[in-house]
């Protein structure tokens, strides 16, 4: 089945829950309705008796709510499931299915707090931030206990760009619970305040909590991935390929995983081996990221046809209103701004995704939309709203890089892509060569 038909017949079903690169490049994703709102343990899960697979939980939750239409506990935990099987397979139609079953709980108990604060987390994962906010801030004010609104709070908060806010939240939140999904913000946090080791230490107890408190499938992938894109992040390959691994093994077949396998065989130059892991990621989920990264490697290895495919399939989705809207901006964006696509496109997309998510990303790919439309100087100043927090990212130094050379300022411009080419040398296949290639120019004059 080729990729135009994949998405003709699962139209809008793709998506990732959240567009930040960094820590959380490919998604941040919400606590699981799972991990009870009302809990003061963040891992807790709606399994019942003799469940292991997220589609016997669907079955076993809408079974006893179709028994009983009035149990509005148990189309509460289908909703959780509903959001399992989403983050498993990337199709954004099982959030949907999860806010229906949520708005059945609260039709039936209209003050169901827990419900409330589990409609929070789709809101977030829909990238309703203010939304999520908004319903999550409610909950904690009855429920001050309600460490999984509390975390919500954080997490959209810091979507939001209000770091201040983020960090109270992930602070309260630590003091009242600890778990992998506490120390997993921790790391987040870390990470964006340009800390990468105090980032790798909170990640990696996050990993070893989830390992010890037994998670399984998704739930452990999950956190391994993050810790490879850490690692992946600030050079070190092969432990970053080590927690991909992991990650594998812990959930076959996990395309978050095989994309990143495929980042680090392509950053050592392993071109063939990244391509099948790439193929293998996008026939599971072929969403624009993973796409554009392929067409890159097409392009790399003498396959400029192959190449436009890929990129054609990501327009292709650019055009499907219900994801370009809210969904894919920024993914799309960038990938028109790096590829000098649709630049008027680009910027209009760029604009779009800060009008209602201000975090540094949202003002690196406005900036970068900026530049590649001409308008340098408007562009440096946004670019410094994406430096603001220190972050250890070689991609907003490579933008900035770009953004001062255009200015003819070459003293900053140099000193941007040489930080950039130091966190880490393989943060993109082509970006990086760029950088590379700018930077030897610059230093020869």
């Amino acid at each position: 089945m080729t990729y135009r038909k994949i998405i003709l017949i699962l139209i809008a079903t793709f998506a990732m829950v959240s567009g930040s690169r960094g820590l959380l490049l490919i998604n941040q994703r919400a606590l699981s309705p799972a991990q009870s709102a009302l809990s003061t343990n963040l891992e807790n899960t709606g399994s019942g008796p003799g469940m292991k697979t997220t589609d016997e939980m669907i079955e076993f939750w809408q079974g006893r709510f179709e028994r009983n239409p009035r149990d509005f506990i148990s189309v509460t935990f289908l909703a959780d499931a509903y959001i399992r099987k989403a983050r498993e397979t990337g199709d954004v139609n099982e959030y949907e299915r999860a806010d229906a079953a949520l708005q059945k709980a609260l039709s039936i108990h209209p003050n169901y707090d827990v419900a409330q604060a589990y409609l929070s987390t789709v809101r977030y994962v829909q990238h309703d931030f203010q939304g999520a906010l908004n319903l999550a801030s409610q909950v904690y004010t009855a429920h001050p206990n309600a460490i999984g609104a509390l975390a919500t709070m954080g997490d959209a908060n810091l979507e939001l760009g209000n770091y201040g806010e983020a960090e109270f939240a992930y602070k309260k939140l630590a003091e009242k619970s600890q778990s992998a999904a506490i120390y997993m913000r921790l790391a987040r946090l870390a990470w964006l305040h340009g800390k990468p080791g105090e980032a790798l230490t909170w990640m990696e107890q996050a990993t070893i909590d989830s390992d010890k408190t037994g998670l399984l499938d998704e739930n452990s992938a999950w956190y391994h991935f993050q810790l490879g894109e850490l690692n992946f992040n600030t050079n070190h390959l092969p432990l970053a390929e080590e927690q991909y691994s992991i990650a594998l093994k812990s959930f076959d077949r996990y395309y978050l995983a095989l994309a990143g396998m495929g980042k680090v065989r392509a950053a050592e130059g392993r071109y063939s081996e990244a391509i099948e892991y790439y193929e293998e990621a996008v026939a599971i989920i072929p969403q624009p990221d993973l796409l554009s990264a392929l067409g890159d490697l097409y392009i790399a290895t003498g396959s400029p046809d192959k190449a436009k495919y890929e990129y054609d399939t990501v327009e292709f989705i650019g055009k499907l209103q219900a994801i370009n809207k809210v969904i894919y901006n920024r993914q799309l964006a960038l990938f028109y701004a790096n590829h000098d696509r649709n630049l008027e496109e680009s910027l209009q997309l760029a604009q779009n995704e800060l009008a209602h998510r201000k975090d540094i990303y949202a003002y690196d790919t406005y900036a970068w939309a900026l530049y590649k439309n001409g308008h340098y100087a408007k562009a440096a100043d946004v670019m410094q709203q994406s430096l603001k927090l220190g972050t250890q990212d070689a991609m907003l130094y490579y933008h900035a890089g770009m953004i001062y050379k255009s200015l003819g300022d070459n003293v900053q411009a140099q000193t941007m892509l040489s930080k950039a080419l130091s966190i880490n040398p393989h943060f993109d296949l082509v970006q990086a060569c760029i950088a590379k290639s700018t930077l030897l120019q610059l230093q020869i004059k």
